[in-house]
């Protein structure tokens, strides 16, 4: 679980927890009473944390199907995560007047896709990285799961490599394609990635590759301000 405090607009502090763990978010905003609490989550609600939340400020949850600050294409907003759109948003907030590619390398791997006049035209879900290497091990009567180094070599000497190989580059290999593919039909694309793994592959992808941890918290607080301001809980963007 992460959080974030932002204070006039900006991101100034960040924290990564254990899900669910009141103790934690506690002593994160002890310092900084907040006036809000955005919850966005992919999870199921868990009553008990979301009283705690409330004890310290009004709570404001937002989803894949909220108000944004740009629009979506999307057929079935109930099922879009809202990690993906809140990377969707701040994609297109980070690059305005550009189409932007948001790339969220997690436990899946998502990709969402922004036009250049700020509306979301959908995405692709394949398996993330560690799912990949999991998949293998779990599936197959011999083989082993395996945790890639950063740059493993691309031809593995015995199985353990092999398997870090396929691994790495396979995963490469599809970013590099899915990228290509949507520069030649959105010319001008901005590409940025986030998770756990988007250092990993930024490095490891031609240049002009964005790498943004944050990304998903600067979209959950854009997605935030249309509920805020209904309920008199922001006076405007900076807050």
């Amino acid at each position: 679980m992460k959080a974030g405090l932002f204070r006039h607009g900006r991101l100034t502090r960040t924290s990564t927890m254990p899900l669910g763990d009141v103790a934690a978010i506690g002593a994160f905003v002890a310092s900084d009473r907040p006036e809000v609490v955005v919850v966005g989550s992919v999870a199921s609600p868990d009553p008990a944390f979301a009283n705690a939340l409330h004890a310290w400020a009004p709570v404001v949850e937002v989803n894949g199907a909220s108000e944004g600050p740009i629009r979506s294409a999307y057929r079935t907003r109930d099922t879009l995560g809202v990690d993906r759109w809140a990377n969707a948003v701040a994609a297109s907030l980070l690059f305005p007047g550009r189409p932007t590619l948001a790339i969220s390398l997690g436990t899946c791997l998502t990709y969402d896709l922004v036009s250049a006049d700020g509306e979301h035209l959908g995405g692709i879900i394949s398996p993330g990285f560690r799912m990949r290497a999991r998949a293998m091990g779990e599936f197959t009567a011999r083989l082993m799961v395996v945790d890639p180094p950063d740059t493993p070599a691309l031809l593995g000497t015995d199985t353990e490599a092999c398997l870090a190989s396929g691994t790495h580059h396979g995963l490469l290999a599809e970013l590099a394609h899915t990228i290509s593919g949507f520069r030649h039909k959105q010319p001008g694309l901005a590409v940025v990635l986030t998770g756990g793994d988007a250092l990993r592959f930024a490095r490891a992808l031609e240049s002009g590759i964005f790498a943004h941890p944050f990304l998903t918290l600067l979209g959950l607080h854009a997605l935030s301000l249309p509920a805020r301001l209904a309920s008199g809980t922001s006076s405007g963007p900076g807050r």
